[in-house]
């Protein structure tokens, strides 16, 4: 794998659309269950019941501990990734 030519400004943004695609699988779904999880903690919170004592509570917040875990190794593929590419 060849260094990016970051001389030029089309270079740049080539290299930028491409750091953009790397992990874009992972980051989509990340955030998706972060959102996911968010509202399944509001909604438990808007039906008045506690989040350790429903279901959907408990739920709630391992699908948003998830979430976030796929967005970190999204971030740690990303970086590895550009490491590379720039190692040459």
């Amino acid at each position: 794998m060849e260094r990016p030519d970051l001389a030029t400004p089309e270079g740049r943004r080539a290299y930028v659309a491409e750091m953009r695609r790397v992990a874009l699988g992972w980051r989509i779904a990340g955030l998706a269950m972060v959102a996911l999880g968010a509202g399944g903690l509001i909604a438990t919170r808007l039906t008045g019941n506690a989040v350790w004592h429903s279901t959907i509570g408990i739920a709630s917040v391992a699908v948003l501990a998830l979430g976030w875990a796929i967005v970190i190794v999204a971030v740690l593929k990303r970086t590895r990734y550009h490491k590379r590419r720039m190692a040459g």
